[in-house]
């Protein structure tokens, strides 16, 4: 419900139209973070929405990163197996 609460004030466009991460930083970080998704997914499964949900923070705070999508694609995931894709 928070990342669904944090995207609500963001339009499609403006989310499609977010600036490039360019802090070296922040890049390593989001890095990690989409690891760090893919190895909890399968391990933690019930852990993985709080590493997408980050994910998603820092990609419209800082922009978007080769990473990003991840966590937005494992964000639709999430919902599509709650049975909450109406939106």
């Amino acid at each position: 419900q928070e990342t669904k609460d944090l995207l609500c004030v963001y339009t499609d466009d403006e989310i499609l139209n977010t600036r490039q991460m360019t802090d070296p930083t922040m890049i390593m970080a989001m890095k990690f973070l989409g690891k760090l998704e893919l190895g909890m997914a399968q391990m933690m499964p019930g852990s993985a929405p709080y590493v997408m949900q980050r994910i998603i923070q820092l990609s419209l705070l800082h922009g978007m990163s080769p990473v990003s999508p991840i966590g937005f694609v494992h964000l639709g995931s999430y919902m599509a197996k709650l049975g909450d894709i109406s939106e």
